[in-house]
């Protein structure tokens, strides 16, 4: 069986900057490294599988949950992660960077510029997430269960103080 992906890749190409001619076999994986390292950690896994177990017929603060908080950050973190590989390809030749005719190659300094404008959307929507689950408290959302915690996390480079689960609103800030 195929794992879910909360967001399908012409999502992303529809509202960021992924080109639509790009080959999803490329950026797909991003996708579903993006719920497993930024997505699953930051709801627990309780609620995470609960999401994929029931995808099809959310409801309520579920979808709301979905649709407001785990489809924008997953969406902005995968194209995140991929600018920063997009331009490396590796096959039985070995590992080599792409060099497309007519086209400047962007150095690592800037795709990673670029990168975390989009890891700071994703971190802007996870801030968001942190206050709407202190106002909407879903049962599957555990800051302690037998697989992944919940937990606050930060996908962006830069000062990181912590944070907590658990708390208000106004602990947040």
């Amino acid at each position: 069986m195929a794992e879910l992906l909360f967001i399908q890749p012409e999502e992303a190409t529809r509202t960021t900057i992924l080109g639509g001619n790009v080959d999803i076999d490329k950026y797909q994986f991003c996708i579903l490294n993006a719920q497993i390292t930024a997505i699953e950690p930051l709801l627990g896994s309780e609620l995470y599988d609960y999401l994929i177990d029931n995808y099809a017929t959310l409801s309520g603060d579920y979808l709301t949950l979905m649709n407001e908080y785990v489809k924008p950050i997953t969406k902005n973190h995968a194209v995140g992660k991929y600018i920063t590989i997009s331009s490396y390809a590796l096959d039985n030749a070995g590992l080599y960077k792409h060099a497309p005719d007519n086209a400047e190659i962007v150095d690592r300094d800037e795709a990673q510029q670029l990168a975390q404008e989009y890891f700071g959307m994703a971190q802007m929507y996870i801030k968001r997430f942190e206050k709407w689950i202190c106002k909407n408290p879903l049962t599957e959302y555990k800051k302690s269960q037998d697989d992944v915690n919940a937990r606050n996390i930060k996908v962006t480079a830069g000062w990181y103080f912590g944070g907590r689960i658990g708390l208000d609103e106004g602990d947040l800030w």
